[in-house]
């Protein structure tokens, strides 16, 4: 990076920290114009070390998602506040399918207390804090395990899922993307709707099993996730009973 300056290098590492950074909110960190933010961005954007997004700049488009550490310390008050607002809501006695994420493994941290709760996950770091707990039953697929993702994956998970009806099923996703969706019969005009999406087929149809064999379907989404982009789609959100973000509406 020796051809960047060092506001660049401390933008770029806000930006690794954040995901997204609004232009007047690095303008006023760094005390200087917008003006000459726009310019340090254009720098970073034209050497691919960041993109555009409308009002600020974001994480470069990727193929595959970041380590889980590296999501593990990003947004993590606003994670927390999503992870006690879920929590809060799922009753003892429960049974509850937990998808993969960071702020899954939160949702399951504030969950330990819970009574009587049947848990079948694909996330090996919340099976681990709820195994804490011997009132849970916690039912973890065989797969490989990835180090990389915190999570295990294979043919194992989707059939282990459609094993169960749960009554909550609760997931992340990589990214929310706007799709044009064609005219239901009797309509005329398309309409713009958006998707939950992943970076992975795979990791997208197990997300689709979980909202398949769940009576409620809730997602979870940071704020960062409209700043994102991946391309494998999981679900509209008219799919979902309900949506867990610190987005502000109409936004």
């Amino acid at each position: 990076m020796e051809d960047l300056t060092v506001r660049q290098e401390q933008i770029l590492t806000l930006v690794h920290r954040d995901e997204y950074c609004s232009i007047d909110a690095l303008s006023q960190h760094f005390s200087v114009t917008t003006q000459t933010i726009r310019r340090d961005i254009n720098a970073l954007c034209s050497m691919g070390l960041t993109r555009r997004h409308h009002g600020g700049v974001g994480l470069p488009a990727t193929l595959s998602n970041r380590s889980y550490l590296s999501r593990q310390a990003t947004d993590q008050a606003e994670k927390r506040q999503i992870a006690e607002r879920v929590a809060a809501l799922i009753p003892d006695g429960s049974t509850i399918f937990l998808g993969i994420g960071t702020t899954i493994a939160l949702i399951a941290e504030r969950l330990v207390h819970h009574r009587e709760l049947r848990v079948v996950t694909n996330n090996f770091e919340a099976a681990h804090i709820l195994s804490q707990n011997e009132h849970m039953e916690i039912w973890l697929p065989e797969g490989r395990i990835r180090s990389h993702d915190g999570d295990i994956v294979g043919d194992n998970v989707s059939q282990l899922f459609g094993r169960f009806s749960a009554d909550i099923g609760i997931i992340g996703c990589a990214a929310v993307c706007r799709f044009t969706r064609p005219p239901m019969s009797g309509q005329s005009d398309t309409e713009l709707t958006e998707f939950a999406m992943e970076y992975e087929l795979r990791e997208a149809a197990v997300s689709q099993a979980i909202i398949h064999h769940s009576q409620q379907t809730w997602l979870v989404a940071s704020q960062a996730k409209w700043q994102r982009k991946a391309n494998a789609k999981v679900a509209a959100f008219d799919r979902f009973d309900t949506i867990f973000t610190a987005k502000p509406s109409g936004d």
